[in-house]
C-alpha cells in the first residue's frame, strides 16, 4: 500500500515537471508556420559556390537614387503594426541556420573601425546571426551602431559560431520578442540587457538604449 502511495506521488510530482516544461517551451514558441515576408536566397557566386542571405519581401515607396536598407522599407511601407511584429518574429525562425551569409553588412552598417576590422579580418557569420542582427537594426533610429558579431561581454570572445551561445543569445531573444510583443512593442527595451552577451560596437556606447526607438 505505501509502495503505491509512493508511486501515486512520484507520477503527480513527474506530471507537474512534464506540464511545466511544456507550458514554458509553448511560452518560447515562434511561429515559423506560412512565413509570409521572409525568405532564405540562394545565389549562385563567381566562385561557382551557393551564397545566402534572408530576402524581406514587402511593398513600400522606393525614392530612386537612395540606398534603402529593409528597416527603412518597412518604414515607408503600409504595413500594420501587428504586420511589423510578424515581420520581426519571422527572423527568429532562421535559428541553427548555420550557412554562411553573404550579406556585406561591414560596408554600410557599424563604426568605421569595426567595419575595417571585419573587412581585413574576413570575420563572417551564419545566417542566423544576420537574422539577429536585421531584426536588431530595426529598433535604431538613426546609424545602426552594432555590427554583426556576438561577443562574450567578460572574454571578448567571438561567438557567431559556437552552438552553446547561440543557443543562449536565442533564448535571450525570444524572451524579449514575447516580452515585447505583450506590451504591443510599445516600450522597447534592449534584447541583450543585463544578459553576457553584447553586439561588436555596444560597448562603445554609453547607453545602447538611448539610441533606439520607444515604439516600432
Amino acid at each position: 500500500m505505501r509502495q503505491r502511495i509512493i508511486k501515486f506521488y512520484l507520477m503527480i510530482v513527474v506530471g507537474i515537471f512534464v506540464t511545466g516544461l511544456l507550458t514554458g517551451c509553448s511560452i518560447l514558441s515562434i511561429n515559423c508556420s506560412g512565413m509570409k515576408y521572409l525568405s532564405l536566397i540562394s545565389e549562385i557566386g563567381k566562385n561557382g559556390q551557393s551564397q545566402y542571405y534572408i530576402n524581406a519581401s514587402f511593398p513600400y515607396k522606393s525614392e530612386a537614387g537612395f540606398f534603402e536598407d529593409d528597416r527603412v522599407r518597412m518604414r515607408k511601407s503600409n504595413l500594420r503594426k501587428s504586420d511589423k511584429i510578424r515581420l520581426l518574429e519571422e527572423y527568429l525562425c532562421f535559428y541553427r541556420n548555420d550557412k554562411l551569409s553573404n550579406r556585406m553588412y561591414s560596408q554600410v552598417y557599424g563604426r568605421t573601425e569595426n567595419r575595417i576590422k571585419i573587412s581585413t579580418e574576413k570575420l563572417k557569420f551564419p545566417i542566423e546571426i544576420e537574422a539577429l542582427y536585421s531584426l536588431t537594426s530595426y529598433l535604431f533610429d538613426d546609424a545602426v551602431v552594432i555590427s554583426p558579431i556576438i561577443l562574450n561581454k567578460h572574454t571578448g570572445k567571438n561567438c557567431n559560431f559556437n552552438r552553446k551561445d547561440m543557443d543562449t543569445v536565442y533564448l535571450l531573444y525570444k524572451k524579449w520578442f514575447k516580452k515585447m510583443k505583450k506590451g504591443e512593442f510599445s516600450n522597447l527595451t534592449w534584447p541583450l540587457k543585463n544578459s553576457d552577451y553584447i553586439w561588436l560596437g555596444e560597448d562603445d556606447v554609453n547607453n545602447i538604449e538611448s539610441l533606439i526607438r520607444r515604439d516600432l
